[in-house]
């Protein structure tokens, strides 16, 4: 087997993305979707379909056993040389899509490939502040900049990996919260020593949260970043800056003005008229209060 595509899902509907992926699909490759238990019916039924398809399996652990677990329980399934990891709620934006990355493989050998992500077009309302964060991400994150900044830029969303370098590390385990599981995992690599190469084979994000939905998952992923052990704490923009604040005693102030301003900055940010700036303010402020 060449190529394993995993895709972890939980309450989402991915039989478009497996249908789309199936009529590009390679003779050697497999799709094993993983349903981490999930409630919804509508789901449910989706990956009963979804398991009768030719080179489609399904995963059913006996309960929720998040996102890491999930991936690496799948991985353990799979048998290709090459792993494909896609989050469910995406959308394949190319017919070539499958092929990119494959010929990505003779031309630029490497462990590591990463696609890149794009957003909707249109931003769905009330969910202005992720939509503009993502959309401003992807502007930035050209193929030149990520190719220049390899290990930056990454996400699990929609990357490719030789088996033997998944095998040496995997997903960290005792992640079992929302966040930060897929930067450990790149910091692992890149302390390996492993190769990255960026192309521009993007996905389509289609599950926006709303407002305060992503207020709320930047919250748990700020706090599962602070319970990690400060010796595989990855380094990210969030704890240099929280380092530098810490070095000049300012974290407590940071704190206490965050929490001073809470009500008004909360407000803007679940408003239509997003400021990245204010939420990288009101990032920070919530960290240095952990």
């Amino acid at each position: 087997m060449n190529l394993s595509i995993l895709i972890p899902s939980y309450n989402w509907d991915c039989t478009e993305l497996v249908n789309d992926l199936l009529a590009q699909l390679p003779e050697d490759a497999e799709i094993i979707v993983g349903n981490d238990k999930s409630t919804s019916e509508v789901a449910t039924k989706a990956f009963q379909r979804i398991a009768a398809m030719k080179q489609c399996r399904v995963y059913e652990p006996a309960e929720n056993i998040g996102r890491s677990r999930i991936r690496n329980r799948l991985f353990e399934l799979s048998s290709g040389k090459w792993i494909l990891f896609i989050d469910c709620d995406t959308k394949v934006d190319s017919a070539d899509y499958i092929k990119n990355y494959l010929d990505a493989t003779i031309q630029h050998p490497a462990d590591v490939y990463y696609g890149g992500m794009k957003n909707t077009p249109e931003c769905p309302e009330g969910c202005e502040l992720r939509w503009t964060y993502e959309t401003a991400a992807a502007q930035r994150l050209t193929v030149e900049y990520r190719q220049a900044h390899p290990f930056d830029s990454l996400t699990t969303q929609n990357f490719m990996i030789r088996r033997d370098a998944f095998a040496q590390t995997g997903f960290d385990e005792s992640i079992r919260q929302y966040g930060y599981e897929d930067t450990l995992l790149f910091a692992n690599l890149e302390r390996l020593g492993k190769s990255v190469f960026h192309l521009e084979n993007r996905l389509v994000h289609l599950d926006i949260d709303t407002n305060r939905q992503f207020l709320a998952k930047t919250r748990e992923a700020l706090r599962t970043l602070h319970s990690l052990p400060e010796d595989i704490r990855p380094k990210t923009r969030m704890t240099e800056m929280h380092r530098r604040l810490r070095k000049y005693r300012l974290h407590r102030a940071f704190a206490l003005l965050h929490i001073f301003l809470l009500p008004i900055t909360r407000r803007i940010l679940c408003s239509r008229f997003v400021s990245l700036k204010l939420f990288q303010f009101y990032k920070l402020g919530y960290y240095c209060g952990l």
